[in-house]
């Protein structure tokens, strides 16, 4: 097991690299560019280490996370959902029925700048699960994809709240997610086979959030578009494109 993950992470070696078109095209983006993430700039300076706080001061309420199948020392705490331990919402029976249950859990009422930026910032209408995600040093998620190939898409957006040096989430055949270690936000495709190791000595939090944009849709996509053009100036500053 840890030879098939250490095989993994060492084919891929490098950083994401994106090539950005001249022009910006939402559909484009989120849709047919098969991209494996994509960094939300837009939302860059948030109370990211406010938020680290909230969380890392509950460590001892997260629940074990797949830990039978393809997890080791990963933990989940569900801040939006039908509890703290919310699973995938396809095990609950009907879909829509199990969407209209959802609501804040008690571990909102312990992380009033999360809620802050999930209810005021964050650019989307709908909240579906909202969890934080623990990884233990040392801990590790297996190569595995969330969604057959034929549903490639960014979607789920991935925050790190924080991510130490000597934690990797690797896309396979795309490389290494360049998370901040003081946080950021990145859009996801999890078609795509993935893993993260946390080879370091300090425990790892990301906030995974699901949503729908709603009547949002405009707010969502003046972040996007932002943040297209605000990583392709900075990889033509940087003498990567």
């Amino acid at each position: 097991m840890l030879d098939e993950l250490k095989k993994f992470h060492d084919s891929h070696p490098n950083e994401v690299d994106l090539k950005y078109p001249d022009h910006y095209d939402t559909k484009w983006v989120l849709d047919e560019s098969e991209w494996p993430c994509f960094h939300l700039s837009a939302l860059d300076n948030q109370p990211w280490k406010e938020m680290h706080k909230e969380a890392e001061a509950l460590l001892d309420k997260f629940h074990s996370h797949r830990e039978h199948s393809y997890g080791n020392g990963w933990k989940s705490l569900t801040i939006h959902g039908l509890n703290e331990d919310t699973q995938s919402l396809n095990s609950y029976g009907d879909r829509e029925e199990t969407l209209k249950k959802l609501d804040w859990t008690w571990v909102a009422d312990h992380c009033p700048v999360t809620r802050k930026f999930l209810v005021e910032t964050w650019p989307a209408e709908y909240l579906n699960r909202v969890r934080f995600m623990l990884l233990e040093p040392g801990g590790y998620i297996l190569p595995h994809q969330d969604r057959p190939d034929e549903e490639k898409r960014l979607s789920v957006c991935n925050i790190s709240l924080n991510n130490p040096e000597g934690c990797r989430f690797v896309f396979k055949d795309h490389g290494i997610v360049p998370f901040k270690d003081e946080g950021s936000a990145f859009l996801m495709d999890i078609s795509n086979p993935h893993s993260v190791w946390n080879q370091s000595d300090t425990p790892r939090i990301h906030m995974i959030i699901h949503f729908e944009m709603g009547r949002k849709v405009r707010d969502f996509f003046y972040i996007l578009r932002k943040s297209f053009y605000t990583n392709k100036e900075r990889k033509i500053n940087e003498g990567l494109e």
